[in-house]
C-alpha cells in the first residue's frame, strides 16, 4: 500500500507540474525535460508513468473532462426545466475552466491536438451525447422547438461553448467569457426556443448572466 500511494504521488505530481507548464507556456512549447525538472524529479520516474508528452496530455484531458463532468452531472440531478440546465451548465462550465488549472488545461489540450486523436474525440462525443440527452427533454417540455434535431442543437450549443472560451481566451485573456457566452445565447435563443417559451428564457438568460457576472461575496 505505501508504494503503490507513493506511485500515486509521483504521478499526482507529474500531472500537476505538467498542468502548470501547459498553462503557463503551452503544450507545443513544453518539453519532457521541462516536466522533469518542474516536478524535481527522474526521467525514469517520468517514463515509468507516461511513455510520451502526448500519453500525458490525454491523462490530464481525461481527468479535466471528468472535473467538469462531474460538475455538469450535479447540474442535470436538479429539478429545474432541461433548457434552463442546459444554459447554466454553460455559464458554469466557462467558468470552471477559468478557476481550475487542471479543466483549463483539459479545455487547451483539446484544442492544441487539432486533429482526430481518441481522447479528443471520446471527450466531445460525450459532451455531445449529454447535452442531445438534455435536448430532448427540452423538447419534451415543450421549450425547445420539435422540429430541431436534438443532436444539432448539442452540436450548436458545443461549438458556442468551445468558441466562446477560444475566442474570449485570445482577445481579452477571458476577461469578458461571461458576457460573450451572454450575447450569443441571446441570438440562439429565438431560433431555438418555442414562442411560448421565448419570453421565459430570456428572463432566465439575463438573470444567469448577472449571477455569473457578478464578483465573488467576501468571506
Amino acid at each position: 500500500m505505501v508504494r503503490q500511494a507513493r506511485s500515486e504521488a509521483t504521478r499526482r505530481r507529474i500531472i500537476d507540474s505538467a498542468v502548470g507548464l501547459f498553462n503557463e507556456i503551452g503544450y507545443a512549447t513544453t518539453s519532457l525535460g521541462d516536466i522533469i525538472e518542474r516536478a524535481e524529479m527522474t526521467k525514469g520516474a517520468l517514463y515509468y508513468h507516461f511513455d510520451s508528452k502526448e500519453a500525458l496530455a490525454a491523462a490530464i484531458i481525461e481527468e479535466g473532462s471528468a472535473t467538469i463532468f462531474r460538475e455538469f452531472a450535479q447540474i442535470r440531478e436538479s429539478s429545474a426545466p432541461a433548457l434552463e440546465r442546459i444554459i447554466h451548465s454553460s455559464f458554469v462550465i466557462v467558468g470552471l475552466i477559468g478557476t481550475d488549472d487542471l479543466a483549463r488545461s483539459s479545455t487547451h489540450l483539446l484544442r492544441a491536438f487539432g486533429e482526430f486523436h481518441a481522447v479528443a474525440a471520446s471527450t466531445y462525443s460525450h459532451w455531445l451525447d449529454e447535452i442531445t440527452s438534455h435536448a430532448v427533454e427540452a423538447i419534451d417540455d415543450g421549450d425547445l422547438r420539435a422540429d430541431l434535431s436534438p443532436l444539432a442543437v448539442a452540436e450548436t450549443i458545443l461549438g458556442t461553448m468551445v468558441g466562446t472560451e477560444l475566442l474570449a481566451n485570445i482577445i481579452t485573456s477571458r476577461a469578458d467569457v461571461v458576457e460573450r457566452l451572454g450575447r450569443i445565447w441571446e441570438i440562439l435563443l429565438p431560433a431555438l426556443v418555442t414562442d411560448e417559451s421565448l419570453s421565459y428564457f430570456q428572463q432566465y438568460l439575463a438573470r444567469e448572466s448577472m449571477r455569473q457576472s457578478a464578483p465573488p461575496l467576501e468571506p
